[in-house]
Order: C-alpha cells, then sequence, then structure tokens
C-alpha cells in the first residue's frame, strides 16, 4: 500500500514506497483521494472536505422542538 499525505501550511508531500495502492490524505486542499488501480478504470475517488464544511455552514442543521 502506498500512502501519500501532504502538509497543509506548505503543500509538501510524503509518499510511502510501495506501489499497489495510493490514498492520498491532502490537508492542504482538504482532500482524501484513492485512483483506481484497475488498468481498465483509473479513476480518481475524491472525497472533498472543503465544499462539505461550506454546504454545512450555509444549511445547518433545522431547529428541534420540545413538546
Amino acid at each position: 500500500m502506498q500512502i501519500a499525505c501532504k502538509c497543509k501550511k506548505c503543500g509538501h508531500l510524503f509518499v510511502q514506497n510501495e506501489d499497489d495502492l495510493c490514498l492520498e490524505f491532502d490537508f492542504y486542499e482538504e482532500t482524501i483521494s484513492y485512483v483506481c488501480r484497475n488498468k481498465n478504470c483509473k479513476h480518481e475517488n475524491v472525497l472533498d472536505f472543503k465544499s462539505w464544511k461550506k454546504k454545512q455552514e450555509y444549511s445547518p442543521l433545522p431547529q428541534s422542538r420540545m413538546m
């Protein structure tokens, strides 16, 4: 498994040296990404926490009421 981590402050990328999987925790861009290793696919799967946090700020949970 290959794990890549990018510093949020300076953008330096650390990569572990194996080649069966690449999982990137990008604290600079606030994403987690995985590139499919299937020869026919090569899809980049990305979880974007920056846009998710913005959505949560603009659409908070509804207020709860007690009866």
